[in-house]
């Protein structure tokens, strides 16, 4: 995953637009990553509580190298899951997964083509969709050179919509997107980062661009919606977290900057408890927590084994716990409330455990916490995707 990485960024520092960095865009949440020290203690793989003991797992086998992953938030249809290919030089495929309730294992009910890899998959959020009618069609999105909707209908995935985020008409060729957001606020709305150091708001029921701005010196890498309907906030290669608030895109506002300097990956903006963001840097250990009311330092920074993480999420049930996939092949939940007081003043570096660690003997590219079902999580291998009841 590392050398993917680098692919990747050595793509975006040449400005270089061809296809085949989409296939570094991927794993750009993985890395050699060496720099927040951790603060978790040495221990041996397995002291920590292992979630297989006692508790449900089912695994599904996929047919080619995977990464991208996502569970539907629509309650009626338990186990649904969107697993998208991961390709070099050939045809790519998304394929939706769902429980066989006779059988209990997890088997394809669909499956579709891709132009490219994937670089992300989403399901639309809410428990209905509105803008179709409660109880129509399941639908979701994925992103590569464009933000592509699908809607399942009757065991078939259908592309209804392909979106693109030109910037001016000079570009002969759309700039690949590193990852995209769907608002649970407000479900017309996604937002998307890309290469080419934008954000672009689409209006899903307009089938238009509501706001497109340069949000970064450089390649911006994730984008996330805060719970509060108007705020978003993305991460780059500039190493910095920048918020921003769509009733004033004249300015934004820099709530972190990586020191020493490192690109930042991914982010997650935590939805029960808005003050929280987590995040990634490339080349550094564990995951970073910031408290947006106390800009410019890390509220705390989280490890285990002095892994990498790939991918890291918030449960959907609890302000406190975190969920991540590491490069050793880990599925780790935190509680970022321990050890963490009002007084504190600097990053926490106290000694911590996880909750849970799950060593799942592989790297875990995707860690998914789901909304419809948040006694389970899903996590997401090269190939095989394995659910856990937490």
């Amino acid at each position: 995953s590392s050398i993917c990485l680098k692919k990747f960024v050595a793509f975006v520092n040449l400005q270089t637009l061809h296809l085949g960095v989409l296939s570094g865009v991927l794993c750009a949440g993985a890395g050699d990553s060496r720099i927040l020290q951790a603060c978790a203690p040495e221990a041996d793989r397995g002291s920590y509580s292992n979630m297989e003991s006692g508790t449900a797992a089912y695994n599904y086998e996929t047919q080619w190298p995977a990464y991208a992953l996502a569970w539907s938030a629509r309650p009626e249809t338990r186990f649904r899951l969107a697993i998208g290919s991961c390709i070099e030089g050939g045809k790519n495929h998304i394929q939706v997964v769902e429980m066989n309730e006779e059988t209990k294992q997890l088997e394809a009910i669909a499956e579709a083509e891709h132009p490219f890899p994937p670089t992300k998959l989403m399901w639309r959020p809410g428990t209905d969709n509105e803008a179709d009618g409660g109880g129509k069609p399941d639908l979701l999105a994925s992103s590569t050179t464009t933000l592509n909707l699908w809607k399942l209908v009757d065991g078939e995935l259908q592309c209804i919509q392909k979106l693109q985020a030109l910037r001016n008409s000079k570009q002969q060729q759309c700039p690949p997107m590193t990852s995209f957001d769907w608002s649970t606020v407000s479900h017309e709305k996604v937002g998307v980062s890309s290469v080419d150091t934008t954000c672009t708001i689409y209006n899903l029921e307009k089938n238009k661009i509501e706001t497109q701005l340069i949000a970064h010196d450089k390649a911006v890498y994730d984008i996330a919606f805060s719970h509060v309907d108007s705020l978003f906030a993305s991460v780059g290669a500039d190493g910095s977290v920048r918020v921003f608030d769509q009733r004033n895109l004249d300015h934004s506002t820099i709530i972190y900057e990586a020191s020493p300097h490192a690109p930042l990956l991914r982010l997650a903006w935590n939805k029960n408890n808005t003050n929280h963001i987590a995040t990634i840097a490339m080349d550094a250990v564990g995951v970073t927590l910031i408290d947006i009311r106390r800009p410019s330092q890390a509220l705390a920074a989280l490890s285990h084994h002095d892994s990498c993480v790939n991918s890291i999420t918030w449960a959907p049930h609890s302000r406190n716990h975190l969920l991540c996939g590491t490069d050793d092949g880990f599925g780790i939940i935190w509680d970022v409330a321990e050890g963490l007081t009002k007084k504190d003043s600097a990053p926490t570096q106290r000694s911590r455990s996880p909750v849970h660690a799950y060593d799942c003997d592989s790297e875990v590219y995707q860690a998914q916490w789901p909304a419809s079902q948040s006694d389970y999580i899903a996590l997401g291998m090269s190939t095989q995707v394995r659910v856990l009841q937490v």
